[in-house]
């Protein structure tokens, strides 16, 4: 049995940082929800919000624990994910720079559902349940902004528990198709491994499914990148279509 994840204590050391990449402003700019805000209340987030630091594979908070506050993540990735009773771990969700996490816990319920840890060294922008409680209140924007930040996630959901009834081959395809894309290349923005949790299977069958979709001449490498060389095919295979 594979222990659940520990939850490392908050220290200075372990939150100490030499370098700010971004301020706060700077990383509401990041967020499609957010960045529309009033310079008014953007410097009401900033006047209670706290920069924190973790290493990589730190737990953030676990499920289970009292909702403190939400998180603005502004460098690294993180990963938001669920463990059963054997430590079987599935992702639900990789939070990148710009993305809140942890907001959903503020209205549900006063315990956090999930589990999130860094997966690279990453920083947030932390505000207490408190304090983004009472702005929420107090702003009809900053309300409108939340509200378009929970109905995205339950759109993501929905959208994960679809995939999560397809055969691997179909789930891959339709997460490619989410990735940003340039020129026609995309780039896993996980290792292998934390994709396969991703997509509930295994780093296996995630290889094999990658390979068939090379062989059926939709997909390529170009190191660090996927290149889609027929992205109609890649749509039809998403949408469960055999060759």
């Amino acid at each position: 049995m594979t222990d659940k994840p520990t939850k490392e204590p908050h220290s200075s050391q372990s939150r100490s940082r030499k370098k700010v990449p971004l301020t706060l402003p700077q990383v509401i700019k990041l967020s499609p929800f957010l960045e529309g805000l009033p310079e008014s209340i953007i410097a009401a987030l900033e006047s209670v919000a706290i920069l924190q630091s973790y290493k990589a594979g730190q737990i953030i908070f676990s499920r289970g624990e009292h909702v403190k506050g939400v998180y603005l993540l502004a460098e690294g990735k993180v990963r938001i994910f669920v463990s059963d009773p054997t430590g079987k771990e599935r992702t639900i969700k990789i939070v990148n720079p710009g993305e809140l996490f942890g907001e959903a816990a503020l209205f549900l319920k006063d315990a956090y559902p999930a589990f999130s840890s860094a997966i690279s060294q990453s920083q947030t922008f932390y505000v207490q349940k408190k304090d983004i409680l009472k702005l929420i209140t107090e702003n009809s924007e900053l309300a409108l902004a939340t509200i378009g930040v929970l109905a995205n996630r339950l759109s993501h959901f929905a959208s994960l528990l679809e995939q999560s009834l397809k055969a691997v081959l179909p789930r891959l395809a339709a997460y490619l198709l989410e990735l940003p894309e340039s020129g026609g290349k995309v780039k896993l923005p996980v290792k292998k491994v934390e994709l396969a949790r991703h997509l509930a299977t295994t780093p296996e069958s995630l290889s094999r499914a990658l390979a068939d979709l090379k062989d059926m001449g939709i997909v390529t490498d170009e190191k660090p990148y996927i290149v889609i060389l027929n992205r109609e095919l890649l749509e039809e295979r998403a949408d469960g279509k055999q060759a």
